[in-house]
């Protein structure tokens, strides 16, 4: 098979078609300070471009962020919390925790407007990497992890369990927005980036925070509009969810999400064989390089057969990335990561029928 470009071989992949290799990135372009300070001492190379340019990852990423116009101070916590702020109720004050009414709720929080987020980055990303596969973050769009932001994740699980009517109205409204924020994004973006990434961590690495039904009353459907909006405006859906989400892949794929990232196989439930098994071909893959003992404590050898093993599981179906499956720990050994897109770019198993 010709070679291809990144951008036809993650498109394709997608698609559950065959590609020339697996294709493979460093999780969305993250060059962790360890990493980077390894490249700089090891190859001369002291900016994140160039590792990834070094290393031929197949990805590039554009996080879009709310910029605050003049008069609006987003460390007002009616606006959003502080991005580094831990879900610890120890650690951080919830405004939004002791709430009772919807009139109050709406009174305490304030919602941003969707034009405050400046989408020019995509096109400047895409100019610069015309062959490349780019996907957008649109920051601020996430049903559940925002709820915790702002009413504590113990207040917001049982306020869920009990379903009431306060965070109710919080998801509705915030869905509001969300769909507003996502229309504006996807449109301005159309044909320039190909993966648009939504978030809403909902899983611990044993199941998932919530019930599954919960989930599916009140949170499935939201998302569902999520992914219409972004198809319909032709751009692949990626769906971002740490840990064990099998109960729930059935209703992703359901829904129309085209892949989910990271593929934790180290989560209950979410080892390579099954997944393969039970869902390859039906939904895509990013990830499955374990980071808190694969890249962290193998050796270079455990991390290639690593790779080909995920590889050759989804030899038959399609749809999966090789990348590692989180970023930013201080102790992943570099050359472990070196090995892992060396690996990826090097083995090319034919695709089995």
């Amino acid at each position: 098979m010709a070679e291809m470009t990144s951008r036809e071989r993650v498109l394709r992949t997608f698609r559950f078609e065959e590609t020339d290799r697996a294709a493979f990135d460093v999780m969305e372009s993250a060059i962790w300070p360890e990493f980077g300070q390894w490249c700089a001492e090891k190859l001369g190379l002291t900016e994140g471009e160039a590792i990834l340019d070094r290393f031929g990852v197949d990805f590039r990423w554009v996080w879009v962020m709310a910029q605050a116009p003049q008069g609006v101070d987003f460390t007002d916590q009616k606006y959003a919390m502080p991005w580094t702020a831990s879900y610890s109720d120890h650690i951080l004050e919830r405004p939004l925790k002791n709430v009772r009414t919807v009139s109050e709720m709406l009174r305490k929080h304030e919602w941003m407007d969707p034009a405050w987020w400046d989408f020019g980055p995509a096109q400047r990303v895409r100019e610069k990497h015309p062959d490349k596969a780019v996907a957008m973050l649109v920051h601020g769009t996430m049903l559940f992890m925002t709820a915790c932001d702002f009413f504590g994740i113990e207040e917001a699980l049982m306020r869920l369990l009990l379903e009431d009517e306060v965070l109710m109205a919080f998801f509705e409204r915030q869905h509001e927005f969300a769909v507003e924020l996502l229309e504006r994004a996807c449109r301005e973006t159309e044909g320039v980036v190909d993966i648009c990434w939504v978030m809403d961590d909902i899983a611990t690495q044993r199941a998932l925070m919530m019930r599954p039904d919960l989930w599916r009353r009140h949170l499935k459907d939201l998302l569902r509009r999520h992914i219409e909006v972004i198809h319909e405006h032709n751009l692949l859906a990626l769906f971002h969810s740490c840990g064990a989400i099998r109960d729930i892949l059935p209703d992703l794929i359901e829904i129309g999400v085209d892949a989910v990232l990271p593929f934790q196989t180290t989560a209950d439930g979410m080892d390579a064989a099954s997944i393969a098994r039970d869902f390859g071909g039906k939904i895509a893959f990013y990830g499955g390089m374990d980071i808190q003992q694969l890249l962290t404590f193998g050796s270079e050898d455990d991390v290639r057969r690593e790779v080909r093993k995920n590889v050759d599981l989804f030899a038959t179906c399609g749809g999966y990335i090789v990348a590692n499956s989180h970023h930013c720990i201080e102790n992943i050994k570099p050359e472990n990561v070196v090995a892992m897109l060396d690996e990826a770019r090097q083995y090319h198993p034919a695709r089995r029928k």
